[in-house]
């Protein structure tokens, strides 16, 4: 009688009616999705994972697990992607992307988290199975369902083509690259106090450079050239003025809603200020060295691909006070400010 079970056994798995446990040995992970509405999902993410590499399951929750953190976030027309792989011991380790669709950053995602977790997973997802149709022999729509919740593991790396291999690795890092800051370039006009008596206004060339960090912590640091004098839309009085400098700034916070960013920022200004006397019987030519700290509000609206409209509003305190006297007759022809209102209007691409 036990030998006949045994026949009965054999014969079964011979036949295909006993099949051995796809998921025995493999690392049970759980799947954490934070994202828009409409972008992208846990079951997507899961499956681009489960169609590189059979050596994951979703975890029970009740036994050790790798926890795979997924953050997705939208800002000047990219998708921002963020992984954070917790193994059983508490290890994390997180990587960065940013794509031009929620499914290109899953996608890259889903095939870092495979690497991090079975180092053989393979570098493309295969192609999706074609849907099949009305006319599909019966049980057939019922076994493309069951496919399709659970998707056949991909070939193994070390078992795939090399050249395949080489192809799709450098196809998705063109298409998805890491992602590491964000560089700006941009150019406006910019307008502030440089005398009690007068405004001064002028151009300034920017650049940015923002720093990885997830949530309201990614910093970005600015440095600017900017030119500005007091005889460009007015009479420049008594004394014409001109400031040539740099200013350098650090934004610690950065506060994202749709197109619109907002980042309050340290200001710190030096440069070379340059006075002419106009109204004096005998005129000189003063430089002097500006310094000044303070700072600024930085908002920024997304308006085309990469494409972003940004105005900056602040108070700069010059550290040096600056008196210029007229000799004949003697008087003050002007002075510099305690505090220098900053304000600035340009336009800024992103790379």
């Amino acid at each position: 009688m036990l030998l006949a079970s045994y026949l009965l056994l054999i014969s079964a798995a011979a036949s295909g009616l006993v099949t051995p446990d796809p998921g025995k040995g493999a690392k049970p992970v759980q799947v954490e999705f934070d994202a828009p509405a409409g972008c992208s999902s846990t079951d997507a993410f899961f499956s681009s994972l489960r169609s590189r590499t059979d050596e994951v399951r979703q975890s029970d929750g009740n036994e050790p697990h790798t926890t795979l953190q997924v953050r997705l976030t939208r800002a000047r027309g990219r998708v921002l992607g963020e992984l954070r792989v917790v193994d059983d011991r508490g290890g994390t380790d997180t990587r960065k992307m940013q794509g031009a669709s929620c499914d290109d950053v899953v996608q890259a995602l889903s095939l870092t988290a495979a690497l991090a977790v079975d180092p053989n997973a393979l570098l493309s997802a295969p192609a999706s199975a074609p849907v099949p149709t009305a006319t599909a022999a019966p049980g057939t729509e019922a076994n493309a369902s069951s496919a399709a919740a659970n998707p056949p593991a991909a070939k193994k790396r070390s078992e795939a083509d090399p050249s395949e291999t080489a192809d799709t690795l450098d196809a998705t890092a063109a298409r998805v690259p890491l992602y590491v800051h964000w560089f700006e370039l941009g150019a406006g006009a910019v307008g502030t106090t440089l005398l009690t008596s007068s405004t001064s206004s002028g151009i300034a060339v920017t650049s940015r450079w923002t720093l990885p960090g997830s949530g309201v912590l990614r910093t970005t640091l600015g440095l600017a050239f900017a030119h500005v004098r007091n005889d460009i839309v007015q009479s420049p009085g008594a004394l014409k003025v001109s400031l040539s400098g740099l200013a350098a700034t650090a934004c610690p916070l950065r506060f994202s809603a749709g197109i619109l960013t907002v980042q309050p920022c340290a200001l710190v200004v030096a440069g070379w200020l340059s006075a002419s006397g106009r109204e004096a019987t005998y005129t000189y030519t003063v430089d002097h060295l500006w310094l000044g700290a303070g700072g600024v509000l930085h908002l920024s609206a997304f308006i085309a691909d990469g494409l972003a409209v940004d105005l900056d509003g602040g108070i700069s305190a010059p550290l040096f006070k600056r008196r210029f006297y007229s000799t004949t007759p003697a008087k003050i022809v002007g002075e510099t400010p305690n505090i220098s209102p900053i304000i600035s209007l340009g336009l800024s691409y992103g790379f």
